[in-house]
């Protein structure tokens, strides 16, 4: 299945950067205690909530900017609900994935398989441990982050990614949260996203993370096939 960046890779809109929040300095951290801090940090982490803007290039370097909200849980469950410049919806229980587009009429209906992360690569994170384990390389980084004091970590995940070359990731070094995560695809494209007002461990109650599709929508399988069809 087609990751939810592929949905706007076509669409050629003039590039807009990310706003830069409040700078809020802080000392440098060495690279082993800032990737055990990550750890620690999202291995404990029971829900994520955050507002985001979304960056997406193409390999031709068409971008699209989007902006929304952000719900992870560690038991798998996501929603992610696009705002501008278009609604789109991404709903996951942790069994079914609902991909809803207004304009479209119509809601796709996906089972959640094991290769979720690679469908949305910031659930690599939440409620693992352990990043040495789960990418082959990770590499800290001097370039000039969005937020002045961040840490920026280069992660190669294990070759069993195809589609995923290297994920950047910005870490403050108080909190060990991610403000901001680059994926860097084999094709030359590119998804960046900015996280704004994170909270965590709020409980996000289940009802989030469930979908009905709304009166007259036409519901398919991810085959294409009519849901209730043979």
């Amino acid at each position: 299945m087609k990751t939810l960046f592929a949905l706007i890779l076509a669409l050629s809109v003039a590039p807009q950067a990310i706003p830069r929040p409040v700078p809020q300095a802080a000392a440098p951290v060495e690279t082993k205690a800032l990737i055990d801090g990550v750890d620690k940090t999202f291995a404990s982490m029971k829900d994520f909530k955050a507002k985001f803007i979304q960056i997406s290039k193409n390999s031709v370097n068409q971008s699209q900017q989007d902006e929304g909200l952000l719900y992870l849980t560690k038991d798998k469950k996501m929603r992610v609900d696009y705002q501008k410049p278009e609604e789109k919806y991404f709903v996951s229980n942790g069994k079914t994935l609902f991909t809803y587009i207004p304009a479209n009429r119509q809601v796709t209906q996906d089972p959640v398989k094991d290769s979720m992360a690679e469908q949305f690569p910031f659930m690599f994170l939440i409620g693992r441990s352990g990043l040495r384990k789960e990418f082959q390389k990770i590499d800290r980084l001097s370039q000039k982050p969005l937020l002045d004091g961040d840490q920026v970590l280069r992660l190669t995940p294990n070759r069993k990614n195809q589609d995923i070359e290297k994920i950047e990731i910005e870490v403050n070094p108080r909190s060990y949260l991610i403000d901001r995560m680059t994926i860097l695809n084999t094709d030359k494209s590119s998804t960046d996203f900015a996280f704004l007002e994170i909270e965590i461990n709020q409980n996000i109650p289940a009802s989030k993370f469930e979908f009905t599709p709304p009166p007259g929508i036409r519901v398919i399988q991810g085959s294409g096939i009519p849901s209730g069809t043979k």
